[in-house]
């Protein structure tokens, strides 16, 4: 008996199914096809049975419709059918209906060319690609949003940071007043150019786009001049610093350096003070030279502010090197990638 269509039978309607499709029982009957399953089925007798066309052994195809068998969920399989004198390969889905017009268990087969299967799942590769691209941009639309928030909590610190030392500054300044002693007046002298070169690397990294680095000049400058000025001597002061990017965490360091050794310049030493801040290969070098006769032994171990300069050498990794008769000169010389 030849397959009949679907609507020949009032069954499911096949024919509007583009892949081939048919009802086949659980013994591997066709009792319908439509006219792309007919092509497949065209070189069989009558009645068509599917395994006769398989290439599949009998006991796996079997297990295939009876597992579809459970179900109205789509069972998905693939199997190879023979077409003439070749063998094609297609992507089978199978499910259990209810026909009305037949007894016992049918299954509706839809066979799908292994061609046709591939691009269905590239197109899925492309839909997960697609999703988790859509997922990647959300997550990095979150983190910038993230990052933007930080910036802005960043520099609301130092901005505040900036004022407390300016704060600090005055509170010394009012406290000092009616204070006359020598001794009150060179501490507050030292505290506040101290804090002074503080405020200005504080400055400089309020000012500056990047938070890695900021430029030596944007410091360095203020911090001599400010240093100079409190001793009257701005007239005296020679600078000549060359424009180095300065990781942030070491320009504090630096600026009090700076601040030590330029005070120390005008207060022990006579005459013009020289400042120069170059590159010298791949390191940093900080000279400040003024026009005394150097350090003796009683100055370089009890000032205090050779130590604090020494101290602060180390944490930049950097080393200090003083001239003790003839001239005084005072020299830093750091690494510019510590």
């Amino acid at each position: 008996m030849t397959p009949k269509s679907g609507s020949q039978l009032g069954g499911f309607p096949l024919e509007f199914l583009l892949e081939p499709a048919m009802l086949v029982s659980l013994d591997g009957h066709v009792h319908e096809a439509n006219a792309a399953a007919h092509r497949i089925l065209s070189g069989l007798s009558s009645p068509q049975n599917l395994f006769e066309i398989c290439c599949d052994p009998r006991p796996n195809v079997a297990a295939f419709l009876r597992n579809a068998s459970r179900s109205t969920s789509s069972y998905i399989g693939a199997l190879e059918l023979k077409q003439g004198e070749e063998v094609e390969r297609f992507r089978a889905m199978a499910a259990r209906i209810q026909h009305p017009a037949q007894e016992g268990t049918l299954i509706i087969l839809r066979l799908m060319p292994a061609e046709l299967d591939r691009f269905s799942i590239l197109n899925r590769r492309i839909q997960e690609i697609d999703r988790q691209l859509h997922k990647r941009l959300k997550e990095n639309a979150l983190m910038a949003e993230t990052l933007e928030d930080k910036r802005v909590l960043v520099e609301e610190l130092q901005h505040r940071v900036k004022n407390n030392i300016q704060q600090m500054l005055s509170l010394m300044n009012f406290s000092a007043a009616g204070r006359n002693t020598l001794e009150v007046a060179e501490f507050m002298s030292v505290a506040a150019n101290r804090l002074r070169a503080m405020s200005a690397s504080q400055e400089a990294i309020y000012q500056s786009s990047s938070a890695r680095a900021i430029s030596s000049h944007s410091f360095l400058d203020e911090v001599a001049r400010g240093a100079a000025e409190s001793f009257g001597a701005s007239d005296q002061l020679n600078l000549s610093i060359e424009d180095v990017q300065i990781p942030t965490d070491a320009a504090h360091n630096l600026a009090l350096i700076a601040n030590e050794l330029i005070t120390n310049a005008f207060k022990y030493g006579n005459g013009q003070v020289s400042v120069r801040f170059h590159r010298s290969g791949e390191n940093l070098v900080l000279d400040v030279l003024d026009e005394g006769m150097g350090f003796d032994e009683t100055a370089l171990t009890r000032t205090s502010g050779l130590k604090l300069v020494r101290s602060l050498c180390r944490q930049i990794g950097g080393m200090l090197q003083i001239a003790k008769v003839g001239t005084g000169k005072c020299s830093v010389q750091f690494d510019i990638n510590p």
